[in-house]
């Protein structure tokens, strides 16, 4: 038999409508002559992958385009929010914005206020105060065109742009005057005059510094951090750069704030400041009346204690006794001590007698009245005090006037003498005759105390001779010294009874300076007066 071959053709490739591709011989597929093949996935990606990539450089393309636009545009425009001299000058051209703060700074007025100060500036034009050019200028010239797209969105977010640009120019640093640039046409110096001689003024009322009357409220009747701050000192280096910074950005106030003044206390924070107040509150709880001879006389409070309160270095509130004891003195000096002050009364018969001198009176213990008052201070007493003396008078009264009872009063004028009761009624009375001024022995007026009752003593006098004797013994029944032991009322047997009916005899018969009087009238004296009884003599 003859052995059959068969010879395979080659494969051919048909594509359906679908895009798969038939495998096979000559044979029809349904034959089973081939197989059909899937298109590879590689073709439609590709396209996508190149699409993209065309989208990015497109929008590369557009962003170099609008960076380079907005380069161009920020080198010759402001930013938004822009502010130059207080006049909104956003996105607008350099000859835009000069021309725009020209006419913005037509009728600016400068008002400097705060805590009761104001002072007022009015420049005579607009340039006096503003270079438009230069400052517009300055702004479009510090932009950083290149960096546009971080500025533009700080300037959106930033309403006072142009401020935040000036301060980020200084650095936050402090200025002094000279920084601050000014048009050639201002009157730096005259400005500061004016400025000062207000601010001058101004801190006249304020000591500038912490002490305790300064920082004490009477009306509230205790210290205060207002009060003490009332007394602060506007700090006028502080307001001149403030008002010229102003000036120069044509803003139209400056407000004055705590850092406008002068600190408290070398700079003592708020709190040192309040715990040092704290303190002296502390001290002032004492409340008393001083009375003398039964009636007040003066009053220790707050008030015055403060005059008594210092604080140390370390701001402690201390009392000071010099101050304490020199308000005690002045007490004494216009209230207290009467003994030898100028004195007027009317004499029961109308004679007005103006008499100084002497040794009757009150006369205040300041030493212990100082201790009583430093005591009542540290124990906050509350009630009254009875002002300690050395010496009394018989009334209490305001100094000047009459503060005795019952009174011996000699008239050298009329050579008469009168004993009153404390009534001013008169129980005796008699001529006399007074010390001889001719001889120098003339009786010293003032106002004194009867110092003793004595009798039958004998008085002796001085050795003005220098003979080795006393110039004279003279024996007495009856002696009532009141200036020491020296000079008194006394009986004068000597005397011949006419010299005491004759107001003129006291010129040629006077005494050494006593007090002559008949035996009998001197005697009824004696049984009256009192030791500690105010003698007063006068002309």
């Amino acid at each position: 038999m003859q052995e059959k071959t068969t010879v395979m053709s080659p494969v051919s490739l048909s594509h359906g409508a679908d895009g798969r591709s038939f495998e096979g011989g000559h044979g029809p597929a349904h034959a089973g002559g081939g197989h059909w093949r899937d298109k590879p996935a590689s073709t439609p990606n590709g396209s996508r992958g190149r699409r993209v990539l065309i989208a990015l450089g497109v929008v590369l393309a557009v962003l170099v385009i609008a960076y380079g636009g907005g380069v161009v545009l920020f080198g010759n425009v402001c930013y938004p929010n822009t502010v130059i001299a207080d006049t909104d000058v956003s996105l607008m051209t350099r000859d835009t914005a000069i021309s725009r703060v020209r006419s913005s700074a037509e009728g600016y007025r400068l008002t400097v206020e705060g805590d009761g100060f104001t002072w007022t500036f009015d420049p005579e034009s607009a340039s006096e105060v503003i270079d438009a050019e230069a400052a517009v200028d300055r702004t479009i010239g510090a932009n950083d065109p290149f960096e546009w797209p971080v500025r533009l969105v700080e300037a959106l977010s930033n309403t006072d742009f142009n401020d935040a640009v000036e301060s980020s120019a200084d650095g936050g640093e402090e200025v002094s005057l000279d920084q601050i640039d000014l048009p050639q046409g201002f009157d730096r110096d005259a400005f500061l005059a004016d400025l000062d001689a207000a601010l001058d003024a101004f801190n006249e009322t304020r000591t500038g510094t912490f002490d305790a009357a300064g920082a004490y409220d009477a009306d509230a009747g205790k210290f205060t951090l207002e009060k003490a701050r009332s007394n602060q000192r506007l700090d006028k280096e502080a307001i001149e750069v403030a008002a010229l910074r102003a000036i120069s950005t044509l803003s139209k106030n400056v407000t004055l704030d705590e850092g406008s003044f002068v600190p408290l206390a070398g700079g003592a924070s708020e709190s040192e400041l309040r715990a040092a107040i704290d303190q002296a509150n502390s001290l002032i709880g004492t409340d008393v009346d001083l009375k003398v001879g039964g009636s007040v006389v003066a009053t220790l409070d707050g008030a015055t204690f403060v005059q008594w309160m210092t604080f140390d270095e370390s701001l402690k509130p201390t009392l000071s006794t010099e101050p304490l004891a020199q308000w005690v003195r002045d007490l004494a000096e216009t209230k207290l001590d009467t003994i030898g002050c100028q004195r007027t009364y009317a004499r029961p018969d109308g004679k007005v007698v103006t008499v100084s001198g002497g040794t009757y009176g009150w006369n205040s213990d300041e030493q212990q009245l100082v201790k009583l008052l430093q005591e009542a201070v540290a124990n906050k007493q509350v009630g009254e005090i009875d002002i300690p003396t050395l010496q009394n008078a018989a009334v209490w009264t305001a100094k000047g006037e009459k503060d005795w009872g019952a009174y011996c009063d000699i008239d050298l004028t009329e050579q008469h003498c009168r004993y009153y009761d404390a009534s001013g009624n008169i129980l005796w009375e008699s001529g006399c005759v007074t010390g001889n001024p001719n001889e120098g022995d003339a009786t010293p007026t003032g106002v004194y105390i009867l110092n003793a009752k004595r009798q039958n003593e004998t008085l002796i006098g001085m050795d003005m001779d220098k003979d080795g004797e006393p110039d004279y013994r003279s024996p007495v029944a009856y002696w009532m010294p009141f200036v020491g032991n020296l000079i008194g009322l006394h009986d004068a047997s000597w005397q011949s009874a006419s010299v005491f009916t004759n107001p003129t005899a006291y010129l040629w018969a006077g005494s050494h300076g006593c007090v002559n009087l008949p035996t009998d009238k001197a005697g009824e004296l004696y049984n009256l007066i009192q030791v500690g009884d105010c003698v007063i003599v006068h002309s």
